[in-house]
């Protein structure tokens, strides 16, 4: 199955659109470059007020312009950045 975001990863994995620790069950079918991307663009709570679906983190404005480069990338490239935004040593609250 392609990722739900990019639509052209077949090695997906399955994704919380709410993270798990903020109560998430619903799972979509995930590429780890976008997988990746929406953890290091957007905390816990901004994925589960705010960007709790498909459809609003497929308009967002920063998604398009990183899909707008995923879509120029081979298959097998993976998006990493160097540093989490919200990662810390402390769990989410």
């Amino acid at each position: 199955m392609n990722c739900v975001f990019c639509k052209i990863d077949p090695n997906t994995r399955e994704h919380h659109i709410v993270p798990k620790a903020k109560g998430g069950k619903e799972t979509v079918s995930a590429c780890a470059t976008c997988e990746n991307f929406l953890h290091k663009s957007w905390s816990h709570n901004e994925l589960r007020d705010i960007y709790n679906n498909v459809d609003t983190i497929l308009n967002d404005e920063k998604f398009q312009k990183f899909l707008k480069w995923r879509l120029k990338q081979p298959i097998g490239v993976v998006f990493k950045s160097k540093s989490g935004r919200f990662r810390d040593k402390r769990k989410y609250s």
